[in-house]
């Protein structure tokens, strides 16, 4: 029995899964984090 053409979409949208932007929010928190710890770090080097 064939596919219907609505079965291949519901297929493709319970298997589709982000990935670019999920590696892109990582990204994104990651340089957030570095750039806030540079600054704690600065701020400390400072009051010492």
């Amino acid at each position: 029995m064939e596919k219907s053409k609505e079965d291949e979409l519901h297929e493709l949208d319970t298997s589709f899964k982000p990935y670019g932007t999920i590696a892109f929010i990582v990204i994104l928190v990651f340089f957030a984090i570095m750039v806030w710890f540079s600054v704690y770090n600065l701020q400390i080097e400072r009051h010492l």
